[in-house]
């Protein structure tokens, strides 16, 4: 699973913009981006914070961790 995959999921169940594929501090989204180290992070980005963030080895865990986490709250 990639980020196409994540999009091609949620367009046809949550509004696009929970998400953020490479802005650091959205205002209130989940956020997946590769990191300097090369790290898949996944966090909530609310007011400047990255929330609950885990670093991944691999694309596919963290798109996976993140459609969890989008499904999880709703």
């Amino acid at each position: 699973m990639n980020r196409d995959d994540v999009i091609r999921i949620i367009s046809d169940s949550y509004p696009f913009d929970i998400v953020s594929f490479d802005q650091e501090f959205p205002n209130e989204a989940y956020c997946i981006r590769l990191n300097q180290e090369n790290k898949w992070e996944v966090y909530y980005s609310e007011r400047g914070n990255k929330n609950d963030l885990k670093e991944f080895n691999s694309e596919s865990e963290a798109c996976t961790d993140l459609l969890k986490r989008i499904k999880k709250s709703t």
